[in-house]
């Protein structure tokens, strides 16, 4: 998990006092519960914790901003899912200012890859302990130059597709919600015509089912899409799903869960610092979000993260 290397310092930080945003949505409103667990472990150990809530993902964004910002903040603790700590992220990358997690979400992928106990108590006091770990971050650019870190997966093509179907249904919550799209999308499936650019050098061109483009090994809540990923060797492992009729798409599904992509050729594996991804009509998703539409750029940004997690 952890790299001997000078480029990825690990560092005890003491930990006197930090803020813990929250989303109470999380989790189906989980994060509430958690957030009140992780708040009384951490005053009983003597930490002042500062809680704050945006009403928005802009406020939470903004906040997060501010006391990654403050000097007396030790560290930004983050109680919820991947998608908020996608928002902290955006103030968080090179800070140097260590970021806490008490997961809450749904997915929990980020905490997977680092190793943190789902256990709000036990992940609490991993805070307290203030043991941080550098690592790799993922930064997306579309056309318009705008840009957003991600820490585990950026993906495109059926996935994305899945990801629309589910943003437009009310009913049901969490997981389910996401597996009736991928039942309604499946029907249609079918692969999208694509370029895919690594380095600048290599071009995939052709019709594909799903790129994912990996800082870490899973998304969606444990599918190991990247197996080899490695969040601090500075280079994104990429599964590319090439062209694949709906059956065998069924028969193979484990796969994109257990990442035993050998024997399966129409799975090809890369490595790249850079991916350009042209796929028309598609949105690229990155820390279970909505990131922005197609063409992107994905760039590894070395060493822009900073982590509390569990001494090994």
């Amino acid at each position: 998990m952890f790299a001997n290397s000078e480029s990825y310092p690990l560092r005890t930080v003491e930990i006197s006092r930090v803020a813990l945003l929250t989303n109470p949505k999380a989790g189906k409103g989980n994060a509430s519960r958690a957030a009140e667990i992780a708040r009384q472990t951490l005053t009983r150990t003597g930490v002042d914790v500062v809680g704050i809530s945006g009403s928005s993902a802009a406020a939470s964004r903004q906040l997060a901003k501010e006391m990654i910002a403050d000097p007396d903040i030790d560290a930004l603790v983050v109680c919820g899912g991947d998608g908020l700590i996608n928002l902290a992220l955006q103030a968080h990358s090179y800070s140097n200012k260590p970021i806490g997690i008490i997961p809450s979400g749904t997915g929990n992928d980020t905490a997977r890859a680092l190793g943190i106990s789902l256990d709000p108590r036990r992940a609490a006091l991993t805070v307290v302990r203030g043991f941080t770990s550098t690592c790799d971050l993922g930064k997306l650019r579309d056309v318009h130059a705008k840009e957003r870190y991600f820490g585990t997966i950026a993906c495109a093509g059926f996935d994305s597709l899945v990801s629309d179907r589910a943003n437009t249904l009310a009913w049901p919550h969490g997981k389910a919600r996401y597996n009736l799209a991928m039942l309604v999308e499946f029907s249609k499936f079918h692969a999208i015509p694509a370029k895919i650019y690594l380095d600048d050098k290599e071009c995939i061109d052709d019709d594909v089912t799903l790129c994912s483009i990996g800082n870490t090994t899973t998304y969606g809540g444990g599918m190991m899409a990247c197996p080899h990923a490695d969040h601090h060797d500075g280079l994104f492992d990429v599964t590319v799903i090439h062209r694949i009729n709906r059956r065998k798409a069924a028969r193979n599904v484990r796969r994109f869960f257990t990442g035993e992509f050998e024997g399966f050729p129409e799975a090809t594996l890369h490595r790249a610092k850079k991916v350009e991804i042209h796929m028309p009509g598609i949105n690229i998703y990155a820390d279970g979000d909505r990131m922005f539409s197609s063409p992107v750029t994905a760039e590894i940004a070395p060493a822009a993260g900073c982590f509390i997690v569990p001494r090994p």
